[in-house]
């Protein structure tokens, strides 16, 4: 069994994260389509149908994981879509086709196998989500420590994600100067 104050804080993480991906996804379409399309792994004539799908089953995730009726659901939404970018990486990274834009978030990053670790560990995190909870009344200390964890974890995440995007850019300098 999982403690509550564990499950809030995995599902608030998930669900700020989902909606970052989304956001992205849906306030430039035409980039996230051309950042799909260039994995080279959904028809040309699907891409417009799953480039609207994706956004809106991240919206789904970050909306249903936040209610505890719908959060086994959610879990296994998330954990599917991110098996699904993790499977789409990893066959473009063994492809040797590393400089594409993963599409992750909202500034250019290219492919990593950083991404691949983080992944899994979303996918286990999501799968946590799905065990049963203990049933521990919460207490104010509990929402006073889901605030600093979802701070820390952020800028952690925020902080890992910029370390990506520094590679990413040193290497480009590298390249365009050797």
């Amino acid at each position: 069994m999982i403690d509550p104050l564990t499950v809030l804080i995995i599902s608030a993480s998930l669900a700020l994260l989902f909606f970052k991906a989304a956001k992205h996804k849906m306030r430039a379409p035409g980039q996230f389509s051309a950042q799909l399309a260039a994995y080279k792994l959904v028809p040309l004539s699907l891409l417009p149908g799953v480039a609207r799908l994706i956004p809106a089953a991240e919206m789904a995730v970050f909306f249903l994981i936040l209610m505890p009726f719908t959060r086994s659901l959610a879990a296994v939404l998330a954990a599917v879509l991110l098996t699904f970018y993790t499977s789409a990486m990893a066959v473009n990274l063994f492809r040797g086709r590393d400089k594409i834009d993963c599409g992750c978030s909202g500034h250019s990053q290219k492919l990593s196998y950083w991404f691949l670790l983080r992944n899994i560990a979303l996918i286990i995190s999501s799968g946590l989500l799905t065990m049963p909870s203990t049933s521990r009344a919460l207490v104010w200390a509990d929402f006073l420590l889901l605030a600093l964890m979802l701070a820390v974890l952020s800028c952690v995440y925020l902080l890992i994600e910029q370390l990506v995007l520094n590679q990413t850019f040193s290497e480009s300098e590298r390249g365009s100067h050797g």
